[in-house]
């Protein structure tokens, strides 16, 4: 619930900014702004998880946070003031980076890739639903229902039934030990198929309705549509994660490769089928990020995948922030149209990064070969 609340924001601006941002009296362009408040935001808050769960219990920090997600969803919503916006931007990225590194904490715990398709499928089914109710209805609409969904998300949390892993509660004063080593090589493979991939989805999901209105000469809710659909793949392909009976490698690599002829297809396609291709570009997106998180151990070692966790989730949303946000001086500069080349360019130098990531195994962890690897621990 807490992914499903705090992705549904992350859909509704990129899909309705093309028909709203007459309301704010701004460019098309101007959505780059939009996305680098956000997506500073988040880089900032997107690796916080052990010093909140040092100070406070993890029970405690989501549901603080959900309720602060509803007063900005609320004021972004109703407002109408372009500077408040960014701000409201700001703060709901601020607020999605702790709420995500908190769930990247749990996952590299619980390294289990039905689970981790199972918590980023909500996000993708968010993300879906804020496109399809501001098409339907209103951006006010949209940001209505992301903050019931966070005020529900709250409610949750906030019960003391609800068990968490033991391994989350972190001491507030830690003994010094030995840092684990972290080999270079994995690390910076690790990291740049992140950034790769993350980049790829966040500009889709933000720029794919400009490209469809722009480039295409799609209707506008033909375009809100397009966006609910890709974040729609990303939510079933997602959410069936578990049932792949594929080793994380082979999910890895038929989803890049599948990523790369998908974005080449939309290029090529009519506007129609370019629509539907976004579908399938979610759908082959899906698996890639949750399988390259919670198989960081076989990468880097069980010792050292809390903190290169850490480093992934702050890695994806630069990438993410900055190839987002450059989009948005590209579109200026050269139209709609450029957004696609863009896309292919970056997949292209993301896939053989990937399939390296797949060939490497810590000689601390046996290859993972099981979809499901370690139970959760359950708090006594």
């Amino acid at each position: 619930m807490i992914y499903l609340a705090i992705s549904t924001p992350l859909g509704l601006f990129g899909a309705a900014w093309p028909q709203q941002r007459e309301q704010f009296g701004q460019s098309s362009g101007a959505l780059g702004l939009l996305i680098l408040a956000y997506g500073i935001g988040r880089l900032s808050t997107a690796a916080t998880a052990l010093p909140i769960l040092r100070r406070v219990h993890i029970r405690v920090a989501n549901t603080a946070l959900c309720l602060m997600f509803v007063v900005a969803d609320l004021v972004a919503g109703f407002g109408r003031n372009f500077v408040m916006l960014i701000v409201c931007f700001a703060v709901i990225g601020l607020l999605t980076g702790a709420l995500d590194s908190l769930g990247a904490r749990f996952q590299t715990l619980v390294r289990d890739v039905g689970s981790a398709g199972l918590m980023f499928g909500c996000y993708g089914l968010g993300a879906a639903l804020g496109p399809a109710v501001s098409a339907i209805f209103s951006w006010t609409a949209g940001f209505v229902l992301a903050a019931l969904l966070a005020l529900f998300a709250a409610l949750l949390a906030v019960r003391p039934q609800v068990d968490w892993p033991a391994g989350l509660m972190e001491p507030r004063h830690k003994r010094k030990v030995p840092a684990a080593e972290i080999p270079p090589v994995p690390l910076v493979l690790s990291l740049l198929a992140v950034a790769g991939f993350c980049a790829l989805e966040a500009t889709s999901a933000n720029w794919s309705a400009t490209y469809l209105e722009g480039a295409r000469g799609a209707s506008a809710v033909a375009a809100s549509l397009g966006v609910s659909g890709f974040w729609a793949g990303i939510t079933f392909g997602r959410l069936f994660l578990g049932r792949v009976p594929w080793p994380p490698s082979q999910i890895l690599t038929v989803g890049g490769l599948s990523v790369l002829v998908t974005l080449i297809l939309i290029a090529l396609a009519p506007t129609r089928l370019a629509m539907f291709g976004f579908v399938f570009l979610g759908l082959a997106l899906a698996g890639i990020f949750p399988t390259l998180l919670s198989t960081t151990a076989d990468r880097v070692g069980h010792a050292a995948a809390g903190k290169v966790s850490g480093w992934q989730l702050l890695t994806a949303n630069s990438a993410a922030t900055c190839v987002s946000a450059l989009m948005g001086v590209l579109v200026v500069r050269s139209g709609p149209q450029v957004i696609i080349f863009v896309l292919i360019g970056v997949a292209l130098c993301a896939l053989p990064v990937l399939i390296l990531c797949t060939r490497i195994h810590s000689p601390d962890e046996p290859p993972n070969t099981a979809q499901r690897v370690v139970r959760p621990e359950r708090a006594p």
